[in-house]
């Protein structure tokens, strides 16, 4: 090779691994079509000075993005489009490399994923998309590729979510904070942590554990290069806070998160919906209606209107009515079974709706409300607090006060103060005005009218 050509060789290498720190920001930043674009760009710096196994991964890595990062794009790729890109990735990712394949092997994990979750009528099936997720996984660990090996544990997490198994979801997330732990902060790994956490506190979340829920969004608004975006910064903590209870906390972090939220452009994505509708939810809690419809509409305009329909906004609504005591409506709000909403309640909202679900039945006295409570006990096995809440639904139905106290310690227990207080509320006698002070202990009493 001639002086010139290593040195054009030199050049190339260091634009491409410019070019691929640069998408590691952009994803930072949830600039997804940035992402895309920078990606594509490296694959042909790469592609220029001969590393063809270098520019399928970073196809591979576009294609990837397009799926795994819809929501933070301006525009989606075409469908066309992204099956062209992960063709020409497989086509130069064919000489046998090894964190090439894995890379691919990513790529084709998240487009099954993406898109066997939501349309019934796909080929793969659930078992063959966890199996793809699990070979990803298995080629970047022997890549040894910490960044790759937790973008397809993100995919596997994902499989397992529409699997029906939130609890094997959760793990997956877990196995993707250890593997980042010891990796310097760069761009791409900081991209990755980043989304970790907030996966991390999603999945927390949908399987009851509400203390590590919240120290991992905690550790996600912490994070020093989301002070440009605290939307997403701020994001699940507002959540976990939310479902824990946690109304002072909540209306504290909310201020961050609009301004943020506003300053962005009033971006769209799968975690501000959420976050917006708990900030809702305890405006509820507390009797605001005014500042809960507010934040209905940023929820609205946050997320996506099916989602706040279906999913996490049937449960922060059906908690708020059940919470003024309107269980008739909240039974409404929740009336789909779940495979009716499954797109929607499969990742983290599956144990709180069915928990909810059976809740409503009682209150409402539908006369199937004990078959309710026992289909719901099959699914949330494990879940501490959505078991206190089958439980205490359970002891409602049949009058037993001393199950009723048992439920409000163990809501307390696993860290659910706002439902340890209600527990109070809903036993009645000398019980409700312990609840009650509780409830003003959390900022969540009753605001004044008038």
């Amino acid at each position: 090779m001639t002086m010139g050509r290593l040195r054009q060789f030199a050049d190339g290498a260091a634009g491409a691994a410019a070019l691929r720190q640069a998408a590691g920001v952009a994803g930072c930043r949830r600039v997804g079509d940035d992402m895309f674009r920078l990606h594509h760009a490296a694959a042909e710096a790469a592609r220029q000075t001969g590393d063809t196994s270098g520019a399928g991964r970073d196809l591979a890595a576009a294609a990837t993005v397009a799926y795994r990062f819809s929501s933070a794009f301006t525009r989606i790729p075409a469908v066309d489009e992204v099956t062209a890109v992960l063709a020409r990735a497989r086509e130069l990712s064919g000489d046998g490399d090894l964190a090439a394949e894995a890379a691919v092997a990513l790529a084709e994990a998240a487009v099954a994923d993406a898109y066997g979750a939501v349309q019934a009528d796909q080929d793969n099936t659930v078992e063959e998309t966890v199996a793809l997720a699990e070979r990803a996984v298995e080629l970047a660990r022997r890549a040894g590729d910490p960044v790759a090996e937790s973008a397809a544990l993100d995919a596997l997490s994902g499989a397992r979510s529409w699997a029906g198994d939130p609890f094997g979801a959760a793990v997956a997330v877990r196995r993707r904070i250890d593997v980042l732990a010891p990796l310097p902060h760069t761009p791409a790994g900081t991209h990755e942590l980043v989304d970790a956490l907030a996966m991390a506190a999603g999945t927390a979340l949908g399987v009851g554990e509400l203390p590590q829920a919240r120290r991992w969004g905690r550790q996600l608004a912490d994070q020093p290069l989301l002070a440009e975006v605290g939307h997403h910064g701020t994001s699940w903590l507002l959540v976990a806070d939310a479902f824990a209870g946690h109304g002072d906390e909540v209306r504290a972090n909310s201020v961050r998160f609009l301004d943020a939220w506003e300053r962005s452009g009033r971006q769209r994505s799968f975690s501000l919906g959420p976050a917006a509708a708990s900030v809702a939810m305890i405006h509820g809690l507390r009797g605001d209606h005014d500042a809960r419809a507010t934040w209905f509409a940023i929820a609205d305009q946050a997320g996506t209107v099916a989602e706040h329909r279906h999913g996490y906004g049937a449960v922060c609504d059906a908690m708020v009515l059940l919470h003024h005591g309107d269980a008739d409506a909240a039974l409404e709000r929740v009336a789909p079974t779940p495979d009716e909403v499954w797109k929607w309640v499969s990742w983290i909202w599956l144990h709180w709706y069915v928990a909810l679900r059976a809740e409503a039945a009682v209150l409402a006295g539908h006369p199937d409300a004990r078959d309710r409570i026992e289909a719901a006990r099959a699914t949330v096995g494990g879940n501490p607090v959505a078991i206190a809440q089958l439980d205490r639904a359970e002891a409602l139905l049949d009058g037993d006060v001393t199950r009723q106290l048992a439920a409000a310690a163990a809501f307390d227990a696993a860290g659910c103060r706002y439902q340890s207080a209600r527990t109070l509320l809903l036993a009645g006698e000398g019980h409700a005005a312990v609840g009650t002070a509780a409830l003003a202990d959390l900022g969540l009493a009753p605001v004044p009218v008038g």
